[in-house]
């Protein structure tokens, strides 16, 4: 049965237990006025000879290595030198059609040669790992999300980032895009609106 339509229907409101700790607002869904506005780019590599620097705790590929250099250029850009201070909620988006081959080609040798597959490789094989290095050296503190194939296009790539944005969890978007090669390549954009 329901109540008739003068009469107000109380509706229970969890109350956290004491000691628990208190629920994190969400930011409100807003809708973006216009397309997303490019606050600095960058991409690797820049000249011929362009060298890709290595990063502790990544080994065997130059995919995480070539993903945080040409995200470190584009806010370098931006902010400087890390930390980037003041920077607004900063989500951290990776595209790549390739994903991290050399990753998975040292895991498949590993494997064939029937070789115990180095601890590392476990860690860098997801690419949420390089961009939580990338967000930690920088002090973001948005959501990291890393997409395939079937994204490469830069209004895909800008859609997903203005999600992110719409959806209330980021200010700003660092989205990278990464190809391992023949030839490695990568830009990167810091977007917002």
């Amino acid at each position: 049965m329901t109540a008739p339509p003068s009469v107000s229907v109380p509706v229970p409101v969890p109350v956290p237990a004491a000691g628990s700790p208190s629920p994190v607002p969400v930011a409100a869904p807003r809708v973006l006025a216009g397309p997303l506005r490019v606050l600095a780019s960058a991409r690797w590599p820049e000249r011929p000879g362009d060298e890709l620097p290595a990063i502790a705790g990544f080994v065997e590929s130059a995919f995480s290595p070539l993903v945080a250099e040409t995200a470190e250029r584009c806010l370098r850009a931006r902010y400087g030198p890390p930390p980037a201070t003041g920077a607004p909620r900063t989500a951290l988006l990776l595209v790549s059609p390739s994903g991290d081959t050399g990753t998975a080609d040292a895991l498949a040798r590993a494997n064939a040669a029937g070789q115990r597959v180095a601890p590392l490789l476990f860690f860098q094989s997801n690419p949420n790992a390089v961009l939580g290095h990338v967000a930690a050296r920088w002090q973001l503190d948005g959501p990291v999300v890393a997409l395939g194939p079937g994204f490469e296009t830069e209004r895909e790539l800008h859609d997903r980032a203005a999600l992110l944005i719409e959806d209330g969890d980021a200010d700003q978007v660092l989205a990278v895009t990464a190809v391992q090669g023949p030839p490695d390549r990568a830009t990167a954009v810091l977007l917002a609106p």
